[in-house]
């Protein structure tokens, strides 16, 4: 699908809300930004890539993850059927240490609005 300027804020604000999720470590509303089969792959640094929001909860909730997360230029392009694949830049703060990442996420809409089902990390 081609993305609207409605479909762009919709999804800026879902990554958005993955930051501030996760900073507050309100993990139990990550159901609020990923779909149920999402899956997370974390493997840039060393957690093995999980499917679904139970799994992902449990990954995102062992010791090692950032411990704040800033995403800025998101980009949103077309996707298949009722998705869209985003990209954007992570900065982070891993052990003391400003990290820079690019998040590569599809994003599918759903009944409650749109929901990150695939997110991939990688270190540029």
């Amino acid at each position: 699908m081609q993305p609207t300027n409605e479909d762009t804020v919709e999804t800026a604000r879902v990554l958005a809300l993955w930051g501030h999720l996760m900073d507050d470590r309100e993990l139990g509303r990550l159901g609020e930004v990923l779909t149920e089969d999402a899956e997370w792959d974390g493997s840039v640094f060393g957690f093995a890539p999980v499917v679904g929001l139970e799994a992902i909860t449990s990954v995102l909730s062992a010791d090692g993850h950032a411990s704040a997360h800033h995403t800025t230029n998101i980009v949103v392009s077309e996707g298949p059927g009722d998705e869209v694949r985003v990209r954007s830049k992570a900065l982070g703060l891993v052990g003391g240490t400003a990290v820079s990442a690019v998040y590569a996420d599809e994003l599918r809409r759903t009944a409650d609005g749109w929901r990150i089902s695939k997110r991939v990390i990688q270190v540029k």
